[in-house]
């Protein structure tokens, strides 16, 4: 009896591991590739700070997030006879000043607008007397957008970050880091990003 009980827990210790390894599996083998424009001026400190609080809400979604500086690697490809064919899951964000909303025809208070290749996000100027920083207001509007390239133009859920807007209480969670895509949001990211290595994989075979 007692060897059939050490048994069990062989087996249970096994499969445990097994599931382990496949979570962490997904999470390093899914990445999705963000070239970003800071043409609103962040700087490099600030932009590594919303970069990391973007990254930090798609890891939990199982997705490692590759940041890219948009200006150097558009010139770096220019600059090449015959540049590498670009990762199929990659997409461009540009951050732009909030008063440059207007000349995409949307409102001021609009976060940003996302499309096929990437989004745009307009940064707000810094208030002092806001309840959540900057870092993170941007940091969350650049999930909110890139969502929307992932999981499609209408993709505003009751719940989460893809809320249409987000109310004080949502900004609450984003400032505790609790904010997030939901389960089903999370596993269509997935699907998308797999789809895309897939067809990686498939060009070069």
């Amino acid at each position: 009896m007692e060897k059939l009980k050490r048994s069990w827990v062989t087996v249970a210790v096994v499969v445990a591991l097994f599931v382990t390894v496949q979570r962490h599996g997904v999470a390093g083998d899914l990445r999705l590739t963000l070239v970003v424009y800071d043409h609103a001026h962040l700087g490099a400190g600030k932009l590594a700070e919303v970069e990391d609080t973007t990254s930090e809400i798609f890891r939990r979604t199982g997705v490692q997030l590759v940041w890219i500086e948009g200006f150097g690697y558009a010139a770096k490809r220019r600059n090449v006879l015959t540049p590498a064919r670009e990762d199929p899951a990659t997409l461009v964000v540009k951050l732009q000043p909030e008063s440059e909303a207007a000349r995409y025809g949307v409102p001021s208070l609009c976060g940003g607008i996302g499309f096929v290749s990437g989004a745009i996000v307009f940064v707000p100027r810094l208030d002092p007397k806001s309840p959540v920083s900057d870092v993170t207001r941007i940091g969350y509007v650049i999930g909110h957008e890139i969502g929307h390239v992932l999981l499609g133009p209408n993709a505003h859920s009751i719940a989460g970050i893809m809320r249409g807007t987000l109310l004080p209480q949502d900004w609450e969670k984003a400032g505790q880091g609790t904010l997030g895509f939901t389960r089903s949001q999370s596993q269509q990211i997935r699907t998308w990003i797999a789809k895309r290595g897939s067809f990686t994989d498939a060009q070069h075979d």
